[in-house]
Protein backbone atom coordinates (compact mmCIF):
# COMPACT_ATOMS: atom_id res chain seq x y z
CA UNK A 1 0.00 0.00 0.00
CA UNK A 2 2.86 2.38 0.86
CA UNK A 3 4.53 1.62 -2.48
CA UNK A 4 1.23 2.21 -4.28
CA UNK A 5 0.75 5.64 -2.70
CA UNK A 6 4.40 6.44 -3.35
CA UNK A 7 3.92 5.60 -7.01
CA UNK A 8 0.84 7.85 -7.19
CA UNK A 9 2.77 10.68 -5.57
CA UNK A 10 5.67 10.24 -7.97
CA UNK A 11 3.36 10.25 -11.03
CA UNK A 12 1.52 13.35 -9.71
CA UNK A 13 4.82 15.11 -9.15
CA UNK A 14 6.01 14.32 -12.68
CA UNK A 15 2.72 15.54 -14.15
CA UNK A 16 2.95 18.79 -12.15
CA UNK A 17 6.51 19.36 -13.38
CA UNK A 18 5.48 18.71 -16.99
CA UNK A 19 2.53 21.13 -16.69
CA UNK A 20 4.81 23.76 -15.17
CA UNK A 21 7.40 23.35 -17.93
CA UNK A 22 4.67 23.45 -20.58
CA UNK A 23 3.38 26.70 -19.06
CA UNK A 24 6.86 28.22 -19.20
CA UNK A 25 7.31 27.19 -22.82
CA UNK A 26 3.88 28.58 -23.73
CA UNK A 27 4.62 31.83 -21.89
CA UNK A 28 7.98 32.15 -23.64
CA UNK A 29 6.40 31.58 -27.06
CA UNK A 30 3.65 34.13 -26.37
CA UNK A 31 6.30 36.61 -25.21
CA UNK A 32 8.22 36.06 -28.44
CA UNK A 33 5.09 36.69 -30.51
CA UNK A 34 4.39 39.91 -28.58
CA UNK A 35 7.98 41.06 -29.05
CA UNK A 36 7.86 40.35 -32.79
CA UNK A 37 4.57 42.25 -33.11
CA UNK A 38 5.84 45.24 -31.10
CA UNK A 39 9.14 45.37 -33.01
CA UNK A 40 7.30 45.26 -36.33
CA UNK A 41 4.98 48.13 -35.29
CA UNK A 42 7.89 50.17 -33.92
CA UNK A 43 9.96 49.78 -37.08
CA UNK A 44 6.93 50.69 -39.20
CA UNK A 45 6.46 53.91 -37.22
CA UNK A 46 10.16 54.72 -37.40
CA UNK A 47 10.08 54.32 -41.18
CA UNK A 48 7.07 56.62 -41.39
CA UNK A 49 8.92 59.17 -39.31
CA UNK A 50 12.00 58.92 -41.53
CA UNK A 51 9.77 59.27 -44.58
CA UNK A 52 8.40 62.49 -43.11
CA UNK A 53 11.94 63.82 -42.62
CA UNK A 54 12.87 62.98 -46.21
CA UNK A 55 9.72 64.65 -47.56
CA UNK A 56 10.48 67.73 -45.48
CA UNK A 57 14.05 67.90 -46.75
CA UNK A 58 12.92 67.35 -50.34
CA UNK A 59 10.48 70.27 -50.11
CA UNK A 60 13.16 72.49 -48.58
CA UNK A 61 15.55 71.74 -51.44
CA UNK A 62 13.24 71.53 -54.46
CA UNK A 63 10.37 73.71 -53.34
CA UNK A 64 6.69 73.14 -52.77
CA UNK A 65 3.97 73.99 -50.30
CA UNK A 66 5.21 72.26 -47.16
CA UNK A 67 2.06 73.03 -45.20
CA UNK A 68 -0.25 71.52 -47.79
CA UNK A 69 1.89 68.50 -48.62
CA UNK A 70 2.67 67.43 -45.05
CA UNK A 71 -0.71 68.04 -43.41
CA UNK A 72 -2.08 64.53 -44.26
CA UNK A 73 0.77 63.06 -42.22
CA UNK A 74 -0.56 64.48 -38.96
CA UNK A 75 -3.46 62.18 -38.20
CA UNK A 76 -1.63 59.09 -39.49
CA UNK A 77 1.47 59.62 -37.35
CA UNK A 78 -0.53 60.37 -34.21
CA UNK A 79 -2.96 57.47 -34.61
CA UNK A 80 -0.20 54.92 -35.24
CA UNK A 81 1.84 56.18 -32.28
CA UNK A 82 -1.19 55.94 -30.00
CA UNK A 83 -1.91 52.35 -31.03
CA UNK A 84 1.74 51.38 -30.58
CA UNK A 85 1.89 52.98 -27.13
CA UNK A 86 -1.17 51.08 -25.92
CA UNK A 87 0.26 47.83 -27.29
CA UNK A 88 3.58 48.35 -25.51
CA UNK A 89 1.89 49.05 -22.16
CA UNK A 90 -0.30 45.95 -22.59
CA UNK A 91 2.62 43.73 -23.60
CA UNK A 92 4.84 44.95 -20.78
CA UNK A 93 2.21 44.06 -18.17
CA UNK A 94 2.03 40.50 -19.54
CA UNK A 95 5.66 39.73 -20.29
CA UNK A 96 7.60 37.25 -18.16
CA UNK A 97 10.92 36.90 -19.96
CA UNK A 98 11.65 40.08 -21.93
CA UNK A 99 11.46 42.98 -19.48
CA UNK A 100 14.81 44.44 -20.54
CA UNK A 101 13.89 44.18 -24.21
CA UNK A 102 10.59 45.94 -23.62
CA UNK A 103 12.40 48.73 -21.80
CA UNK A 104 14.56 49.27 -24.87
CA UNK A 105 11.47 49.35 -27.10
CA UNK A 106 9.81 51.87 -24.77
CA UNK A 107 12.91 54.04 -25.04
CA UNK A 108 12.67 53.97 -28.84
CA UNK A 109 8.96 54.70 -28.64
CA UNK A 110 9.39 57.73 -26.36
CA UNK A 111 12.11 59.12 -28.64
CA UNK A 112 9.80 58.64 -31.62
CA UNK A 113 7.10 60.55 -29.74
CA UNK A 114 9.53 63.39 -29.01
CA UNK A 115 10.49 63.63 -32.66
CA UNK A 116 6.87 63.61 -33.84
CA UNK A 117 5.85 66.20 -31.24
CA UNK A 118 8.70 68.47 -32.37
CA UNK A 119 7.68 68.13 -36.02
CA UNK A 120 4.05 68.93 -35.30
CA UNK A 121 4.92 71.88 -33.08
CA UNK A 122 7.24 73.28 -35.74
CA UNK A 123 4.63 72.97 -38.48
CA UNK A 124 1.92 74.37 -36.23
CA UNK A 125 4.10 77.43 -35.73
CA UNK A 126 5.18 77.77 -39.38
CA UNK A 127 1.86 76.95 -41.05
CA UNK A 128 -0.57 78.30 -38.48
CA UNK A 129 -2.43 74.99 -38.18
CA UNK A 130 -5.31 75.00 -35.74
CA UNK A 131 -4.19 71.96 -33.75
CA UNK A 132 -3.67 71.27 -30.07
CA UNK A 133 -0.68 69.36 -28.69
CA UNK A 134 -0.74 67.80 -25.23
CA UNK A 135 2.15 66.19 -23.39
CA UNK A 136 1.02 63.72 -20.74
CA UNK A 137 3.55 62.68 -18.09
CA UNK A 138 2.37 59.70 -16.04
CA UNK A 139 3.45 56.97 -13.65
CA UNK A 140 2.31 53.49 -14.64
CA UNK A 141 1.63 52.62 -10.97
CA UNK A 142 -0.28 55.83 -10.21
CA UNK A 143 -4.10 55.69 -9.99
CA UNK A 144 -4.56 59.35 -10.89
CA UNK A 145 -2.37 58.89 -13.96
CA UNK A 146 -4.57 55.99 -15.03
CA UNK A 147 -7.70 58.12 -14.60
CA UNK A 148 -6.10 60.95 -16.54
CA UNK A 149 -5.26 58.54 -19.36
CA UNK A 150 -8.92 57.53 -19.69
CA UNK A 151 -9.96 61.20 -19.78
CA UNK A 152 -7.43 61.96 -22.51
CA UNK A 153 -8.66 58.98 -24.53
CA UNK A 154 -12.19 60.39 -24.32
CA UNK A 155 -10.95 63.84 -25.29
CA UNK A 156 -9.06 62.58 -28.33
CA UNK A 157 -12.10 60.65 -29.57
CA UNK A 158 -14.08 63.89 -29.74
CA UNK A 159 -11.42 66.10 -31.34
CA UNK A 160 -9.98 65.75 -34.85
CA UNK A 161 -7.16 68.25 -34.35
CA UNK A 162 -5.84 67.11 -30.98
CA UNK A 163 -2.64 65.11 -30.48
CA UNK A 164 -1.56 63.58 -27.17
CA UNK A 165 1.95 62.31 -26.44
CA UNK A 166 2.39 60.21 -23.29
CA UNK A 167 5.64 59.79 -21.34
CA UNK A 168 6.53 57.75 -18.26
CA UNK A 169 7.97 60.29 -15.83
CA UNK A 170 10.13 57.65 -14.12
CA UNK A 171 11.76 56.46 -17.32
CA UNK A 172 15.46 57.29 -16.91
CA UNK A 173 17.18 55.32 -19.67
CA UNK A 174 17.76 58.12 -22.17
CA UNK A 175 19.36 61.55 -21.82
CA UNK A 176 17.09 63.16 -24.43
CA UNK A 177 13.97 62.07 -22.55
CA UNK A 178 15.39 63.37 -19.28
CA UNK A 179 16.14 66.71 -20.96
CA UNK A 180 12.55 66.77 -22.18
CA UNK A 181 11.25 66.31 -18.62
CA UNK A 182 13.67 68.90 -17.24
CA UNK A 183 12.62 71.43 -19.87
CA UNK A 184 9.02 71.22 -18.67
CA UNK A 185 10.03 70.83 -14.99
CA UNK A 186 7.97 67.68 -14.49
CA UNK A 187 8.10 66.84 -10.77
CA UNK A 188 4.76 65.12 -10.19
CA UNK A 189 2.18 62.99 -11.98
CA UNK A 190 -0.07 63.34 -13.73
CA UNK A 191 1.24 66.46 -15.46
CA UNK A 192 -0.13 67.92 -18.69
CA UNK A 193 1.62 70.44 -20.95
CA UNK A 194 -0.86 71.99 -23.37
CA UNK A 195 0.50 73.68 -26.49
CA UNK A 196 3.84 74.29 -24.78
CA UNK A 197 2.15 77.05 -22.81
CA UNK A 198 -0.22 75.71 -20.13
CA UNK A 199 1.03 73.38 -17.40
CA UNK A 200 -1.48 71.45 -15.29
CA UNK A 201 -0.31 69.27 -12.39
CA UNK A 202 -2.66 66.74 -10.87
CA UNK A 203 -5.83 65.25 -12.32
CA UNK A 204 -7.68 67.44 -14.84
CA UNK A 205 -11.32 66.70 -15.64
CA UNK A 206 -12.67 66.20 -19.14
CA UNK A 207 -14.75 69.38 -18.82
CA UNK A 208 -11.73 71.49 -17.87
CA UNK A 209 -9.61 70.03 -20.66
CA UNK A 210 -12.28 70.85 -23.22
CA UNK A 211 -12.24 74.42 -21.99
CA UNK A 212 -8.45 74.58 -22.34
CA UNK A 213 -8.26 73.22 -25.90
Amino acid sequence: MVKKYGRYFFVSFILAVLIFISGLILGFNLDSLRVDDAVSSLKYNELNSESYVIENEFIDVFGGDKCELLEPRFSTLSSELGDLGRDLVSYESKTMFNKAYYEEMRREYFLLEMRTYTYLYQLKDECGYDIDLILFFYDIEDTESERQGYVLDSLVRGEDNLYVFSFDRDFELDAAINTFKLHYDVVSVPTLIINDDIKKEGFVSLFELRELV
